[in-house]
């Protein structure tokens, strides 16, 4: 970890980017992904220092990728917090 990447896991364009607006602002690097599949290959990649995680996602739905990142070794120290 130790990074300060913030990795943004949200389908709506306008909440996404208000999201990352607002951190880059504050100086964290953002990451962002549109879908729940891609949300979930990036947060095993990249072990970002936060994850901010829609509920309803297409494909995988936000529940499901925090089931997936509380499960796997390498992601599950990585704090989520949820939008709905």
């Amino acid at each position: 970890m130790g990074s300060r990447i913030v990795q943004i896991i949200e389908d709506e364009p306008l909440h996404a980017d208000l999201l990352d607006r607002a951190l880059r602002q504050a100086q964290f690097a953002t990451t962002l992904a549109a879908d729940g599949e891609s949300g979930w290959r990036d947060a095993q990649r990249l072990l970002p220092s936060l994850i901010l995680l829609d509920l309803m996602l297409p494909g995988l739905s936000g529940h499901e990728v925090c089931r997936l990142v509380r499960r796997t070794p390498s992601t599950r120290h990585i704090p989520i917090i949820m939008l709905t």
